[in-house]
Parts: C-alpha cells; sequence; structure tokens
C-alpha cells in the first residue's frame, strides 16, 4: 500500500512536470519576439514628391536625399522641355541635333589644350555639403575626358576623394539672351598624382605648364627641354591631375538656332 502511494505521488508529479513544460513552450512560441525589427529601406521617390502625414519621424535637418535615391520625372522636367518635349514654336521630337553634331559643338564651345583652356566652375559635394570652385580644365575630345591640373590639399580634392561625382559649368560672357553660349557637364573625376604612368605625358600633351618653367628666351633647345622636364618632375611632388570622363554635356547656345535646331542639345556617353 505505501510503495502503491509512493507511485501515485510519482506519477502525479511527473504529469504536472509534463503539462508546465507543454504550457511553457507553446507560450514562449505564442509570445513576441523581442528582436527588433529591422529598419526599411527608404523608397525611390520623384523630385516632386511631399511629405505624407505617414511619414516616419525623422531628425531635424535631414532632407529627402539623405534617405531616399531622388529621380527626375522626364515628363515634367522644364530641361527635357526645352531639350525635347513640346515648347513655343516646336513640336515634340523637332529640332534635335544628331548626336555626333552635338559632340562638335562640344568641342567648338570647350575645346582647346595648352594656353586655349577654359576656366570652368567646378561644382563637389561630401557629407551632403557642396562646393563650388574655378579651375582651368583641357578637353581631350578623343577620349572625351576633361584634364585638370591642381595644387594637393584643395577642399575639392578631397571632395572628389570621397565623392567622384562631379558637375562643371562654362559659358561665355554674355549681355542678353539673344547671344548666350553655355556648356553644362556632369561626369566621373579620378585623381592622377606623380606616382601615375600618365601624369607626364598628360601634362605634355594638354595642359599648360611651360610658362611655370621660366625658360631662358636665348635657351638652345636641348637646355629648354632639360629646363621643362626638371620642372615637370618638380610638380609631381605637389600637384595632382584631375581626369573627368564625361557623362553628359548639355549645351545652350542662340546658334543653334540658325540651322533649325533647338536652343538646348544634349550629348549622352
Amino acid at each position: 500500500m505505501h510503495h502503491q502511494s509512493k507511485t501515485i505521488v510519482a506519477l502525479a508529479v511527473f504529469f504536472c512536470i509534463l503539462c508546465f513544460g507543454v504550457v511553457s513552450r507553446t507560450a514562449a512560441e505564442k509570445a513576441p519576439s523581442s528582436k527588433a525589427a529591422e529598419p526599411s529601406k527608404a523608397k525611390l521617390i520623384d523630385a516632386g514628391t511631399g511629405l505624407g502625414t505617414n511619414h516616419p519621424e525623422y531628425e531635424e535637418g535631414l532632407s529627402c536625399n539623405d534617405c531616399h535615391e531622388i529621380k527626375l520625372d522626364a515628363a515634367t522636367s522644364a530641361t527635357q522641355v526645352w531639350l525635347s518635349g513640346e515648347s513655343p514654336g516646336r513640336k515634340a521630337g523637332e529640332g534635335l541635333m544628331p548626336r555626333e553634331r552635338v559632340w562638335q559643338e562640344v568641342v567648338r564651345l570647350v575645346g582647346g589644350i595648352k594656353l586655349e583652356s577654359k576656366t570652368f566652375v567646378l561644382g563637389t559635394c561630401m557629407n551632403n555639403t557642396p562646393l563650388t570652385t574655378t579651375a582651368e580644365f583641357t578637353l581631350d575630345p578623343a577620349q572625351k575626358v576633361l584634364y585638370g591640373f591642381h595644387e594637393m590639399g584643395t577642399e575639392k580634392l578631397a571632395h572628389i576623394k570621397n565623392n567622384p561625382k562631379v558637375s562643371l559649368n562654362w559659358h561665355q560672357e554674355f549681355e542678353s539672351f539673344s547671344d548666350f553660349r553655355c556648356c553644362q557637364i556632369r561626369g566621373q573625376a579620378e585623381l592622377l598624382d606623380g606616382s601615375s604612368p600618365e601624369f607626364e605625358k598628360i601634362m605634355i600633351d594638354f595642359l599648360p605648364y611651360e610658362a611655370g618653367a621660366r625658360v631662358p628666351p636665348d635657351a638652345t633647345p636641348q637646355q629648354r627641354e632639360e629646363r621643362l622636364k626638371g620642372f615637370r618632375e618638380s610638380l609631381k611632388k605637389g600637384f595632382v591631375i584631375t581626369r573627368i570622363t564625361i557623362d553628359m554635356a548639355t549645351l545652350a547656345s542662340i546658334d543653334f538656332t540658325k540651322d533649325g535646331f533647338r536652343r538646348y542639345q544634349r550629348w549622352t556617353r
């Protein structure tokens, strides 16, 4: 009898443990996970998108492009209308210049090497902070790139190193909209220092470095070359060449209308 009571008690305890384990496991399965959900990625938006009432809270000072990738709506962009859309005196698609002709106009407007290099406004951006500076650039029409020559340690070079996307603008001084000529360029920049095997060749072929060498007027051809070579070597220690691969060039010139084209034309690589 005593043995039978112990057996009953043991079975009761086992049953309670079993039931408690089942309940505990079921509760754990139903309980919400304590692991924090990963934040969802910001969606692609149009440039004209407004802030909705269901937009999550955000820190003061943030702008849309801090989180979102923003696309331009070609149907509503004023630039696109002037380039190819229906505009005053033009039906959509009329007045477009052939692509090769557009590039020829780029060369005509901003081409020229050495002392014929052009002064551009260069736009860069780092940490969401833009910067514009003026700098000399020379166009290589064959490779469709721009070369610039800059002293090391400048802010624009720090921008380019961290964000190679750049924008440039050149325009001829004008007094009215009857004689304007402008070229806006977007591209990818890379920095070439003195260790680059291309550095010296680019200087010789494109950049106007010779004036800084101060070659005596009466120097022989051999003396001149030695002076220039020594000067090039010294520049490798403190200067950087910027090579900008042109992705897009947008031209504005009233001259285009004389041949029946739109005043705004665009070339893309």
